[in-house]
C-alpha cells in the first residue's frame, strides 16, 4: 500500500549532488529517456516499463501523445544510498520509495528509482508514473484523481516477453473501504475528496487512498455508463494553466453535478459493499463446496485464484472440487499448487494419501499418508493407520 503521497514540488533548479558524476547507461523510446547507473539492459527494460505503463494509464487519461511537451526522464539509481545521495541535496530530504521531482520545466522533472524486489519495483514505477504523465499534461490535476489512477493501475504486472503491463485489480484497499462505508471508519464525503489538495490528503492517509482507489476503480469498471462517462468528462474538464483548486471545483461541479454528487456517493458505495477479493471468494467458494454445490464452488475458487494465485486456501478447496467429481489427476494438481503456497504439510499431504488412494495408486498413498502423519501425528495419526490398514488388505 502507498503511504505518503510521493512527488516533490520544486520551484528552482537545485545543485545537483555529486550522484551525477557517475557512470549513466541512457535509452530512449518514444515518449522516455532513463538513465540507468546499473546497465545498458536495465535502462532499456525501464524504458520498456514506462511505455507499457503509459500505454495503460493512457487509456484512462486520452491525453495526445503527439503534444507530449518533452520527453519525460527517469533515472534509475545502483541503490537506495545512491538514490537518496542524490535526493538530499535537491530536496532536503530522503525517502524510502521512489519519487517524481517536478519542475516548472517539464525537460527537468523526473522520476527517481532505485532496484527492489519486482512486486515492489512495479508497483512504485507505475505509480510514480501515472503521476509524471499526468503531471506532464495537467500539472494541477485534482489529487483524488491523480493519485486514485496511480493506486488503481499499481498492480499491474510486467511482462517482459510482451513489453507489455498486464492489468490485474489493487485490492488491497478493499477491506478498509469496505469498513468506512460500513460505517466502522470515517469516510469522507464525495463532494469533499473531489477538492482534496495535497495537505488535506496527506493529513487523511488512512482513508484517502482507499476512497480515492475505490471511486476510480468504481468509475472504470461501474456497469452503468453513466458512472464511467464521469471519468471520462472528469478528464477532459481539466485545464492545463488552471489552479489545482479550479480544476477540482470544475470536475466537483460541471461532471458530477449532472448525476448529483449525493446520487453517485450513494451508487459508489453500493458499488464498493458488493465488490469481492480473493479472501471474500476463496471463503464463498469453501461454502458452496460444504453444501455440495460443485460447479459453483469451482467458479468461486477459481475467480478467487485469479485474483491471487497463491491463494493456499482456493487452490487447496479446488482440489477438492476436483476430489469430488472423482477427477484425481487435476485434485493432485491443486493441491500441490496449495502446498507450494504454504498449505500445511499434514493437510496436504493427507489430501494427496486420500486422492491417491481413490485413483487406485496404493504405493502412492501409502507414501503420503505417512509423510501427513510425520507431519501432525497428534491430528492424522488415528486417521493414518486406519487408512494404511485398509490399504494392507487391498494389496
Amino acid at each position: 500500500m502507498r503511504t505518503p503521497i510521493a512527488v516533490i514540488l520544486l520551484v528552482l533548479a537545485c545543485a545537483a549532488s555529486s550522484a551525477q558524476e557517475a557512470k549513466l547507461y541512457v535509452a530512449e523510446s518514444a515518449h522516455y529517456r532513463v538513465s540507468a547507473e546499473t546497465s545498458q539492459s536495465q535502462a532499456d527494460e525501464v524504458a520498456r516499463r514506462m511505455e507499457a505503463v503509459l500505454r495503460l494509464a493512457n487509456d484512462i487519461f486520452h491525453f495526445d501523445l503527439e503534444r507530449l511537451p518533452a520527453k519525460m526522464r527517469v533515472r534509475l539509481f545502483r541503490d537506495e544510498v545512491a538514490f537518496n545521495a542524490y535526493l538530499k541535496p535537491i530536496a532536503a530530504q530522503t525517502r524510502t520509495d521512489f519519487v517524481f521531482l517536478a519542475y516548472p520545466e517539464p525537460e527537468k522533472s523526473e522520476l527517481l528509482c532505485f532496484p527492489r524486489a519486482e512486486k515492489a519495483f512495479s508497483a512504485s514505477l507505475i505509480h510514480q508514473a501515472v503521476v509524471q504523465l499526468s503531471r506532464s499534461y495537467i500539472v494541477n490535476t485534482p489529487v483524488w484523481l491523480r493519485e486514485g489512477v496511480a493506486a488503481y493501475l499499481e498492480a499491474a504486472a510486467w511482462d517482459a516477453k510482451t513489453s507489455s503491463c498486464l492489468f490485474r485489480p489493487n485490492l488491497a484497499w478493499l477491506d478498509p473501504l469496505r469498513a468506512a462505508v460500513r460505517g466502522e471508519t470515517a469516510l469522507v464525503p464525495l463532494a469533499d475528496l473531489l477538492v482534496f489538495t495535497r495537505e488535506r490528503a496527506q493529513a487523511k492517509l488512512d482513508i484517502f487512498y482507499p476512497e480515492a482507489w475505490g471511486l476510480v476503480h468504481f468509475l472504470v469498471s461501474s456497469p452503468d455508463r453513466g458512472h464511467n462517462r464521469i471519468l471520462w468528462d472528469a478528464v477532459s474538464s481539466l485545464e492545463a494553466t488552471s489552479s489545482l483548486e479550479e480544476n477540482s471545483q470544475a470536475v466537483r461541479k460541471s461532471v458530477f453535478g449532472w448525476l448529483g454528487a449525493e446520487k453517485v456517493f450513494q451508487d459508489f458505495k453500493a458499488y464498493i459493499l458488493g465488490m469481492k477479493n480473493s479472501t471474500d471468494l476463496a471463503r464463498e467458494g469453501a461454502e458452496l463446496y460444504a453444501k455440495g454445490d460443485l460447479d459453483m464452488a469451482k467458479a468461486s475458487l477459481l475467480a478467487s485464484v485469479d485474483l491471487d494465485p497463491a491463494g493456499s486456501t482456493a487452490l487447496y478447496y479446488l482440489g477438492l472440487v476436483a476430489y469430488g467429481r472423482r477427477e484425481y489427476a487435476e485434485a493432485e494438481g491443486w493441491y500441490l499448487r496449495a502446498y507450494d503456497a504454504g498449505a500445511g504439510a499434514g493437510l496436504i499431504n493427507y489430501a494427496l494419501g486420500v486422492n491417491a488412494f481413490a485413483a487406485g495408486k496404493y504405493d502412492t498413498s501409502s507414501k503420503y499418508l505417512k509423510l501427513a502423519r510425520d507431519a501432525d501425528p497428534g491430528f492424522y495419526a488415528e486417521k493414518v493407520d486406519a487408512l494404511l490398514k485398509r490399504l494392507e488388505g487391498l494389496k
